[in-house]
């Protein structure tokens, strides 16, 4: 496997999540609520992963630099909108539009890195720092996930 197939791999469950959940709809349950904080684990764990173990070695390349700058910021703004997702006051419909904007914003995020970044990176990098990019990619992960569960940790 390659970094290539491994983020294709993190997208897809991405979009499987959220496709679960719109197809809950805008009433308020249990399993959205569910979902909803699976898919949000899943998105800032791959984020900061991706950003640390692909992106940050692209910025090296002129070729690269841009596209990966225009990611960093669409990681950004899906941090705000699952923030604002978070926020209890949002329920209901109102909640439910914001999700559909956060869905089409990752799903265009998504077929970009896919079809652009994807494309550039292949000319700047061999085999080899794709396959080592993708053990980095694994490991931030790990990483990342770990922090995640502290954070969860209730104080006792």
């Amino acid at each position: 496997m390659s970094i290539y197939s491994y983020l294709k791999k993190d997208h897809e469950n991405i979009k499987n999540l959220m496709d679960r959940i719109k197809v809950l709809g805008a009433d308020d349950s249990p399993e959205r609520v569910k979902l909803f904080n699976q898919l949000k684990e899943v998105i800032i764990v791959h984020s900061k992963a991706e950003e640390k173990a692909f992106y940050d070695p692209l910025k090296d390349y002129s070729k690269t630099q841009d596209e990966v700058r225009h990611g960093e910021n669409e990681h950004q703004e899906t941090e705000k909108l699952l923030t604002d997702l978070t926020d209890s006051s949002l329920t209901g419909e109102a909640w439910f539009k914001k999700f559909l904007v956060l869905q089409e914003s990752l799903e265009h995020h998504i077929e970009e890195e896919e079809r652009d970044v994807f494309y550039d990176a292949k000319k700047v990098l061999d085999g080899g720092q794709a396959a080592f990019m993708e053990a980095a990619m694994r490991t931030e992960k790990q990483h990342q996930e770990a922090d995640q569960t502290i954070v969860k940790r209730p104080n006792r």
